[in-house]
């Protein structure tokens, strides 16, 4: 069993890697089979269906991952604006790797219908109702204007998509990109934009 679990995990990581670097039509099970170092045989018995079962894993796998951690962080503290902060915070840590995560997005194409579904469901129900839910509770309580919640939630997590770190291989060199105020200022800024707006207060 240790070993099965070893080379499921190995293929799921490796796939995922490569999947960030070069999409889903960039990676091939035969160099998957050849970094893992067992027959390609040996993947479609770990995974029956292929390139695509390999996908909805790599899928399956960021989404609890990721999940779990935005669960600690709307579990953190007891205000609207402590829990922003923390989910804030995840964002400026790295926690949800945009690049996998926009792979993992444009691949579902390439999933059956039924695959597809639960993918989505599964990101849906993982990580956005929950925030969507923190504002709805918000919105009944008055802490927040009365909007859609769900409007609410994506624009809170767009605005803190902005403190995901930026690879050093992208875009400017790390040496001549400005300066940034530390992660936790940031965030904070985030928050207070979101809960506040950007006019200057009466």
């Amino acid at each position: 069993m240790p070993r099965h679990t070893d080379t499921r995990s190995r293929a799921r990581d490796e796939f995922a890697r490569l999947l960030a670097e070069r999409g889903y039509l960039g990676v091939s099970l035969d160099e998957i089979a050849q970094t893992v170092d067992v027959r390609k045989a040996s993947l479609y018995h770990h995974f029956p269906g292929g390139k695509p079962a390999l996908l909805a894993a790599v899928a399956h796998h960021y989404i609890e991952r990721t999940s779990a951690v935005l669960a600690g962080a709307l579990d953190t503290g007891t205000t609207l604006r402590e829990r922003l902060l923390a989910l804030a915070g995840t964002y400026a840590s790295g926690t949800y790797d945009p690049a996998l995560g926009d792979q993992i997005y444009t691949a579902t194409r390439h999933l059956d219908e039924a695959a597809r579904s639960q993918v989505s469901h599964a990101y849906v129900d993982g990580l956005i109702a929950p925030v969507t839910a923190l504002m709805d509770r918000a919105v009944r309580t008055g802490e927040l204007r009365a909007a859609d919640p769900g409007f609410l939630a994506t624009a809170f997590m767009e605005l803190a998509a902005m403190l995901q770190p930026m690879p050093e291989e992208v875009a400017m060199p790390p040496g001549e990109r400005p300066a940034h105020d530390p992660a936790a200022r940031l965030a904070e800024d985030v928050v207070d934009l979101f809960l506040r707006g950007a006019a200057p207060e009466r």
